[in-house]
């Protein structure tokens, strides 16, 4: 992500070296703890909150956003223009100096974790390692390539379920059988474990360290179905979700090696959810009763919005900042909100009230599929870079150098780091050729535009639109504003609000200038706090004020959802709170509004969102 701002981005790449990572964490760390407020500092026994009512204003801590320097970046024309977008007002992404990368735990010192009310109780800890190595790359290794699971043959099929029952029958204590598999990612998502040296939990969800954690735990866990094969050219399938095609045998539902192999099946996922039903990448914990046609439109657009047009940048992508002693996972990237968690709550029965299926985050991984499910997850992310422009891998070094460990096909304990992730390559896997034609997706505005001013264009299911309308609508809608201290809005069906696009004609002068790359246009949803423990998702709409729980997704008006997967990762009855970034600006060229000085933003709770309380604290747009 690039980041306005003046410095010799170079001395800082070796002044994080010299200090290894780890002194330089504890400095930031004792600077940032004198600067937080006391009540950021909990311990797991104090941590108690809850969303108050409408008289009330909800209890937040106090989040970090922004992201670190772009070690890559030089003092160019953008750097130059910084004076310009500040004096203009205009909200920028800004540097953030003192931080330090994220440290592994010490395992030694697991906690029990933090489960969902019901959940039945179980020991997310791992065993207590000896000694921890650093990772090296195995140039020995072949190619393996990880195929799509609705295609892997007989013989395949055959190998993948001995693997797992092996597994599933190793001792106990073995780091490498299936249930202490499934404890690692319980363990690093739900409060087992502190930072190092401060008394804020580690999390693994809803940042930056999403996709390449997941990245790490896939490999290694690859990596020990093969020791039980005794076959290095073993690969995990994925579940190739996102293609809708309409050819047999479909992609797009469970597959059926998941299904008809007992070490692959998990009996706790939806019964509802079985094929021949195609899977909802926009599921909120309620079926929504598409035909087939519609479902496929739907996922497309989705895909097409998370993956293309709404993440044009690392931060968009990937997911905000999280470093050294962040007391709070700031804010998923887009894949991971959806198709990523709404598969997560798809797959696992909902209508169970104990959590222990694919739709909890502590139990997830207790599903084979989970790993199959997890590595499209990962294949997105070769495919994101692949379209080009500003969709490259994070350069901050917080980032490259934030450090994991994870127990390999030997059952030793191993250090990785980010940067050693970026590249599939040279940790010899690759995937299948399935093709995206989610890629090329255009759908059609529900908004019929009109060119006279004044006027509400109405929308082909008589919704009224200002797609490129003027005044009329806007005065008829109030502005919610950026965050401030005591305002929030608890969102008890849909909520429209107008927003200010900052000094639009200055952005387009600007934008002008910028020749190797363009600023991209970022909705803020700020201060959304959630039960973390329920199933919740809202999903955001641009100029259509009228869109309610029935409004489909298959529009360009749509811009993206947040979902909440059931999770404690901040401890025994806490709320999640986080930040919602979503990039626009594709969206308002699609929409023929790219030059109106105001947007309409519509929230709309759905399905299982309806039932929880959502509360965000402000609206605003910012550039990337």
């Amino acid at each position: 992500m690039r980041k306005f701002g003046l410095g010799n981005p170079t001395s800082g790449v070796s002044f994080l070296s010299s200090f290894q990572g780890t002194s330089l964490g504890n400095v930031c760390h004792r600077h940032r703890k004198h600067q937080r407020k006391s009540k950021v500092l909990r311990a797991k026994s104090s941590q108690k909150t809850s969303l108050k009512d409408d008289k009330n204003q909800p209890e937040f801590e106090q989040q970090r956003t922004e992201s670190g320097r772009d070690i890559h970046s030089s003092i160019d024309r953008r750097q130059l223009l910084i004076s310009s977008f500040t004096a203009a007002g205009l909200p920028l992404i800004s540097n953030q100096s003192l931080a330090a990368p994220i440290q592994p735990p010490d395992l030694t010192q697991c906690q029990k974790a933090a489960l969902p009310p019901g959940a039945k109780s179980v020991n997310c800890c791992l065993p207590e390692p000896t000694k921890v190595i650093d990772f090296q790359f195995d140039s020995s290794l072949p190619m393996r390539v990880r195929k799509a699971a609705h295609l892997v043959d007989a013989a395949y099929i055959k190998k993948y379920n001995q693997a797992y029952e092996l597994l599933r029958n190793l001792p106990d204590n073995d780091p490498r059988k299936f249930s202490q598999q499934a404890s690692v990612h319980c363990a690093f998502c739900d409060s087992a474990f502190l930072q190092p040296n401060t008394n804020d939990f580690l999390e693994i969800h809803n940042s930056w360290l999403f996709f390449p954690w997941h990245r790490w735990y896939l490999y290694f866990h690859e990596r020990i179905l093969a020791k039980m094969l005794n076959d290095d050219t073993f690969a995990l399938p994925f579940w190739n979700w996102d293609n809708q095609s309409v050819a047999s045998p479909l992609p797009n539902v469970l597959p059926a090696v998941f299904i008809e192999n007992p070490s692959l099946l998990d009996k706790l996922r939806d019964p509802l959810h079985q094929p021949p039903t195609l899977v909802d990448l926009s599921y909120s914990g309620q079926d929504e009763g598409l035909d087939p046609t519609s479902q496929r439109a739907a996922n497309n657009n989705l895909m097409y919005q998370q993956v293309v047009s709404g993440a044009k940048t690392p931060s968009l992508f990937f997911g905000q900042a999280y470093r050294a002693g962040d007391a709070n996972a700031p804010g998923p990237g887009t894949v991971e909100n959806a198709p990523h968690g709404t598969v997560h709550v798809w797959t696992g029965d909902s209508s169970q009230p104990n959590y222990e299926d694919m739709g909890a985050l502590y139990s997830a991984a207790s599903d084979p599929i989970f790993f199959a499910h997890h590595a499209n997850v990962d294949r997105l992310w070769t495919v994101w870079k692949s379209l080009g422009g500003r969709r490259k891998d994070i350069t901050d070094p917080d980032w490259l150098n934030a450090e994991f460990v994870f127990y390999d096909e030997n059952a030793s304990l191993v250090k990785v780091k980010v940067g050693d992730a970026l590249s599939i390559d040279k940790l010899s896997y690759t995937y299948q050729n399935v093709g995206n034609p989610w890629i090329a997706v255009n759908s059609s505005p529900l908004s019929k535009s009109s060119s006279v001013a004044g006027t509400k264009p109405v929308s082909s299911n008589g919704v009224a639109s200002p797609a490129t309308a003027e005044a009329t609508l806007l005065e008829e809608i109030e502005e919610f504003g950026e965050e401030v201290e005591g305002k929030f809005k608890k969102l008890e069906g849909s909520f429209r609000s107008k927003v200010k696009r900052p000094v639009k004609d200055l952005f387009r002068k600007l934008k002008s200038q910028i020749t190797d790359e363009e600023l991209e246009e970022v909705l803020v949803i700020q201060g959304v706090e959630v039960p973390s423990d329920k199933i919740s998702k809202f999903d955001v709409f641009i100029n259509l004020p009228d869109a309610d729980d029935k409004t489909p997704l298959n529009i360009p008006e749509f811009a993206g959802s947040f979902v909440n997967v059931p999770h404690l990762g901040m401890g025994p009855g806490m709320n999640r709170k986080a930040t919602l970034r979503i990039g626009i600006g594709d969206k308002l060229e699609q929409l023929g509004i790219k030059d109106l000085s105001d947007v309409i933003v519509t929230l709309v709770p759905k399905g299982k969102g309806k039932d929880v309380p959502i509360v965000i604290k402000g609206i605003k747009i910012e550039y990337d």
